[in-house]
Formats: C-alpha cells, sequence, structure tokens
C-alpha cells in the first residue's frame, strides 16, 4: 500500500466533503428523511407539492449553490488524480466524479451520506443523478456531468468507471444507474502496479535486460523515424519469439520504457468478451506508460488476414510503441493509414547462432564439451534462444540427477524436452525404443536409410559451410516415403532413425486430421507442421495414401474440394523443413505428383527365409529360456510371416510357455503362429498341435 498516495487522496475527500456538507445541509432545508420506513411506498400530500413546485431539471435539494471549485493541490505532479488524469486526458471534473466515486470505495461513511442524500436507505452508491446534483450548481453544469458519463468519454472509454443499472431496478432510466470505479482504477489510486487479475494469464511486464545490451534493428528501424509525432508500428516476423521480446525489451529499456507484453490467443481465453478483454489491456498499457507487445497477431485476424477491426484501431491510434509479434508475415489492407508499418525479420537462430549459444550458456555454467557435441546437437535441433536457454539448464538438472558430469547425450534429452510441441491432440508421441540391432533389412533399404540419417546430419555442413543452401530452393530438411506390406518394418525404421538422431517422433492419428468439414483438414494439418516444425519433430503419417491418394476426376463439388486438399498437403510436406516419413500399404494408390517431390522412397519387401529367421532371433531375448528342439531355420522356412507377426508369434509362444512352467519348444511355437494366422484369416492346416 502506498501510503504517501492515501494522504494525498485525503486532501481530495476533504473537497468533497465541503460539497457534500453543502448538499447535505440544503437536504435539510428540503426536508429529506430516508429514515422514513415508508418511503417509496406513500407518496404524501407535502410530497407532491414539494416536487410539483421545483423547476424542471432544478437541483434536487433547494436552491442551486455554487460547487467549489476543484483543488490545485490535487493538480500537483505527483497526486494520483493528477497521475491519471494526465494519461487519459481527463478533465478537473472527470477527476472530481472520480474522488464522488472512489470516497465510497474506502471510507464506509460515505454509504450513509449518500444514501442520505438520495433520500433512500438502499441506495448507499453514487447515481448519476447524485453526481449530477453534487457536482453542477446550475443545469447546464449538471448535464455537463452528464456528458463526461457518457461511453464515448474517457471515464467510460477506458473503462475506468462504468454506469449499472440498480440490480433491483434492471430496466431503469440512465439518471438512476450507479456510477462504479474499476477496481483496477481503485487499486492504481492507492498505488497498486499489478497487472488487472482478468489478464493476467494473457499478459505481463517483460523483465528489463540486468546488463545494457547492445542495441538490435529495432533502434536502426525507428532511427529515421525519431522525429514523427506518431512512432511506426514495428512487425516482428518469425518463429524466434524470445529473441524478439529480448529485443524490444532492451530498445525500451534504454528508452526507460515499460513493455506489456500480451498473448492475443490467451486474451482469447478470458471470460469476458474479447474486446472487453482487449479494454482492459490497452488500459493497463497506458496505466504502466508502457509499449505494446502483442504476440501472436494472428489470433485476431479472420480468413482473410483482416484484424478486429476495434483492436486495429486502437493500435494504429495508440500514441506510442506498439510491436506486432508474428510468426508469418503480414500485409494490412489499409487504403490509407497514417501510420506506417515497419517489417522486421526474426528467424530461428542460424546454424552458427545456435552453436555460440549452446556454447555461451553451457560456458555459463562453467561446463565445457568438446566441440563435435555442440556442432551435433546444434546441428539436429533449430530451436529459439529461450528453447536453448531452458534446454542447458535441463540437461545440467539430468546429469546432476545422475551425480556425473554433463554429458552430450543430456544435451539432447534437454533439447528433446523444450522442443515445444503441442500436438497431443493431433498426434501420438512415439518414444523410440528400436536401434540398428532390431532392423533386419536387405543391404539396399538399409543403405537408403543410413542415407536418409546422414541427409539430416550432415545438413549444416552442406548448406551453411560448403553454401549449397545459398542458391537454388530454400533449405529443407528431408521427405521420404515407406511402401510395403503391414508388418515389414516401416514404423520400426522410423523409429530407428529417430533414436539415432535423438529427434522427437510423432505418429499423426488420421482419424484427428482429416474432417469431414471443409477447411478443418487444412487447419489440423497446418497446426501439425508449424509445431513440428518449432521442434524440429519427426513426422511419421501411417497408411499415407488415405492422406495423398491420387486425386480424383473432378465429378461435382466435393471431389473438386478434395483435389484442392490433397494440393494443400502436399504443398505443405514440400516446405516443411524438418523430417516428414509417410508409409503405405499401397504405394500404387499414391499421387504421382506426390512421389516425384520426395527425396527418397524405400520399398520395404516381405522378408524371404533369411530374413524371416534373423527377425525371429532377435524377438527371443537371450534369457528366454529356448528347448533344444527349436529350429529358427526351419521355423522361418516353414512360415511365411512379416517381421510384426513374428514378434506377435514369438511374445504369444513366451507366455505359453510361462503358463506350463517350462521352456520355450517348437509346439509352443506353432501353436503362436497359429493363432496369429487366425488373426489375419489364414487356414494353416500344416500347423498341428
Amino acid at each position: 500500500m502506498n501510503y504517501q498516495r492515501l494522504e494525498q487522496l485525503a486532501t481530495g475527500l476533504q473537497y468533497m466533503d465541503r460539497i457534500i456538507f453543502s448538499a447535505v445541509s440544503r437536504a435539510q432545508e428540503a426536508g429529506f428523511d430516508p429514515a422514513n420506513t415508508l418511503h417509496g411506498l406513500v407518496i404524501t400530500d407535502e410530497d407532491a407539492q414539494f416536487l410539483a413546485a421545483k423547476e424542471p431539471l432544478a437541483a434536487i435539494w433547494g436552491q442551486d449553490g455554487a460547487v467549489p471549485s476543484f483543488p490545485a493541490a490535487l493538480r500537483v505532479e505527483a497526486s494520483p488524480l493528477a497521475e491519471m488524469g494526465c494519461i487519459f486526458g481527463l478533465s478537473d471534473l472527470d477527476l472530481a466524479i472520480v474522488l464522488v466515486c472512489l470516497a465510497v470505495e474506502i471510507d464506509q461513511r460515505y454509504e450513509r451520506l449518500y444514501a442520505y442524500l438520495q433520500d433512500d436507505v438502499t441506495q448507499r452508491r453514487p447515481t448519476v443523478n447524485l453526481i449530477m446534483n453534487l457536482l453542477g450548481g446550475t443545469v447546464r453544469e449538471r448535464f455537463q456531468v452528464w456528458e463526461r458519463l457518457s461511453p464515448e468519454m474517457p471515464l467510460r472509454q477506458f473503462k475506468l468507471l462504468d454506469c449499472v443499472p440498480d440490480p433491483t431496478r434492471p430496466h431503469s432510466t440512465f439518471i438512476t444507474h450507479q456510477v462504479k470505479l474499476d477496481r483496477r482504477t481503485v487499486n492504481f489510486l492507492l498505488g497498486s502496479d499489478e497487472i488487472d487479475e482478468r489478464i493476467q494469464h494473457a499478459a505481463r511486464l517483460l523483465t528489463p535486460p540486468s546488463a545494457p545490451q547492445q542495441l538490435s534493428a529495432i533502434a536502426d528501424a525507428l532511427a529515421p523515424h525519431q522525429d514523427s509525432s506518431l512512432p511506426p508500428l514495428l512487425l516482428l516476423y518469425g518463429e524466434d519469439d524470445a529473441a524478439k521480446a529480448a529485443d524490444v525489451s532492451a530498445f525500451c529499456a534504454s528508452l526507460s520504457l515499460p513493455v506489456l507484453c500480451v498473448d492475443l490467443h490467451k486474451l482469447a481465453d478470458s471470460d469476458l468478451p474479447y474486446e472487453t478483454a482487449w479494454g482492459i489491456t490497452l488500459r493497463e498499457a497506458l496505466f504502466h506508460g508502457a509499449a505494446l507487445l502483442l504476440e501472436r497477431w494472428s489470433a485476431v485476424l479472420d480468413e482473410r488476414s483482416r484484424p478486429n477491426e476495434r483492436i486495429w484501431r486502437d493500435v494504429v491510434g495508440l500514441n506510442g510503441l506498439v510491436f506486432l509479434s508474428a510468426a508469418q508475415p503480414w500485409e494490412p489492407l489499409d487504403e490509407l493509414r497514417q501510420r506506417r508499418l515497419l517489417r522486421l525479420s526474426y528467424s530461428l537462430p542460424s546454424y552458427s547462432e545456435r552453436i555460440h549459444l549452446w556454447q555461451q550458456h553451457l560456458e555459463a555454467l562453467d561446463i565445457y564439451l568438446p566441440a563435435d557435441d555442440i556442432v551435433a546437437v546444434s546441428n539436429k535441433f533449430r530451436l529459439t534462444t529461450d528453447q536453448i536457454a531452458r534446454a542447458v539448464q535441463a540437461a545440467a538438472d539430468w546429469a546432476a540427477t545422475k551425480g556425473r558430469p554433463l554429458q552430450a547425450d543430456d544435451l539432447v534429452q534437454g533439447a528433446q524436452a523444450h522442443a515445444s510441441l503441442r500436438l497431443d491432440q493431433l498426434a501420438q508421441h512415439i518414444q523410440p525404443r528400436y536401434t540398428w540391432a532390431d532392423l533386419i533389412l536387405p543391404p539396399e533399404q538399409t543403405t537408403q536409410i543410413r542415407e536418409l540419417i546422414d541427409r539430416v546430419s550432415y545438413a549444416a555442413t552442406v548448406h551453411t559451410d560448403w553454401g549449397f543452401g545459398a542458391k537454388g530452393a530454400p533449405i529443407r530438411r528431408v521427405s521420404a516415403l515407406f511402401a510395403g506390406e503391414s508388418g515389414t518394418g516401416k514404423t520400426l525404421a522410423a523409429e530407428v532413425i529417430a533414436h539415432e538422431l535423438g529427434l522427437v517422433m510423432y505418429k499423426i492419428d488420421l482419424s484427428s486430421v482429416v474432417s469431414k468439414y471443409i477447411g478443418e483438414t487444412e487447419k489440423n494439418l497446418k497446426t501439425i507442421f508449424d509445431e513440428a516444425r518449432a521442434g524440429n519433430a519427426i513426422l511419421f503419417f501411417d497408411e499415407a495414401d488415405a492422406l495423398f491418394g491420387k486425386r480424383s476426376e473432378v465429378k461435382d463439388a466435393h471431389d473438386r474440394y478434395a483435389n484442392i486438399e490433397v494440393a494443400y498437403l502436399l504443398q505443405q510436406i514440400e516446405n516443411y523443413d524438418g523430417v516428414a516419413i509417410m508409409a503405405t500399404n499401397l504405394r500404387q494408390n499414391l499421387d504421382d505428383a506426390f512421389t516425384r517431390r520426395l527425396d527418397f522412397v524405400i520399398d520395404f519387401p516381405f522378408p524371404d527365409p533369411e530374413y524371416r529367421q534373423q527377425i525371429w532371433k532377435i524377438h527371443f531375448p537371450s534369457r528366454a529360456p529356448i528347448a533344444p528342439d527349436v529350429d529358427m531355420a526351419e521355423i522361418a522356412e516353414r512360415y511365411r510371416l512379416a517381421g510384426g507377426n513374428i514378434r506377435n508369434a514369438a511374445l504369444a509362444a513366451a507366455f505359453l510357455a510361462a503358463s506350463e512352467n517350462s521352456s520355450i519348444t517348437m509346439q509352443h511355437i506353432k501353436r503362436a503362429v497359429r493363432r496369429e494366422h487366425q488373426k489375419m484369416g489364414r487356414l494353416l492346416d500344416t500347423v498341428r498341435d
């Protein structure tokens, strides 16, 4: 609590007391009796004669009285009223209205006085009528109060107060409405700087840098506009939100200017109507005298990229620095706009910048790793500035938990943890369990998979160090198609790739992506690719032919839309700069235009007896009790099963043996194979119990 402010406000209440004392004296002369238990129920002859004798629009208490002038002491710079008046452009009359409303908020005695003056013991808060009569000595002065309480005037425009109907008389006229200060207004006058609790989930004040920072491109961009009466808006686009916030904070700190950072998407989650929440946000920026950083600008754009009209009008008209943060470039559609919009790109840190950031944060913890380890994690993960900082802290925590120095694996684990993805509703997070030892494929397919891994591992070397990224198409990572029958190892191979690269892997849930509603599938796919791009995740599309099937002949509107949908998906795959792997059992069903755009197309053949024997062997752990009569070569030759079916049969045979408390025998394996064929709807006459 700011007690100096309370002392200054006490001066204002002394001014109110003089006004109220005069009003009470006149009310007594008029014979007011709010204690009358029949008030409002009975109108006496005397009441009627008193009311009929008054002049229209006259004061409520006897003769008009002169209202004391607003004290000059309340206009000194240190006064909270003067500060608020300066911020919002309030007149002396506005401040007097605020005092009338503030009095009842901080001193209970005014409740009884207001009830007395309104001749109604239930009316303990000031009404429009009471304020008009307290602050207006003449008809003109009273209706000047009316005007200052209209919605377009500063007091209500900035939601400093509101006029609400009496709860017991919801359809009452405006003159009987109660006038209440907003809670945040009261807190400001009492010296609180806390952000309005209704938007605390979406807004925060940025912490200035602890040490002077080198000024960023923001200063260079604004330098030519220093003499402008209204500074330009700045659109900061790109994926590195932390770098944007850091640069805005550093630049504004050089001007001794606070920054209110607002997540517009979270603001929409408020229980308040969106424009009400926005009005509170705008007022909060004014209370703090802060620049505005509006994150996730796309949240206020419609399908044609037009911003919310009210918000855009306020942003353009606000006399202060406003920064718009977006993932993509954006162009306003105004034909006439008096305020320029400067555009600055904030792409993710480059390969060399990532190496420097990893080194910087590790050295800050007195941790020194081999350069190759830092190069490897910098290449694998395209993280933002703050994600790298958090990943280093997480890596240090894990190393400390294990009681050993930090290692390269800890960095990978930290990077995975902070490759922030919000895909849980649209995809399944896969924790890679398999390594090269689990993958049984012919040499050609194994070589192709190794080449795919190398394409990712050495992307920075080729594109950045060797300069291949300076020419041709924009740099992207890897797209691949895995084609083959069910159970031939497509998903297992994707897990091996994720394990080798140390990347997060998500398996796309087609049932939650494809929608019968027009536009929903594209929206879901955009969410998947945007989130995966931020975390450099491997996307694994199972049964890809359902998403990327051949485009059909257009016979109706549904076919036309389906083709548009396929084209959109092809574009997303082509533009994705992570690793996208599609798996299909039916390669012939895929669109030719789709397969031409892929970096790798790997066919997973059905395993022949030699490979089936290897697969059977790896699915029986070394500790499993295998009976001497088990002949893996015979099983592989006799039963034509894919790898996935072999895995199921091996596990089923183990449970059969365990239930009999015996070793795993040929008979157990044959029974397990029979069950596996039954699941597939096949007959296997050669298997005998």
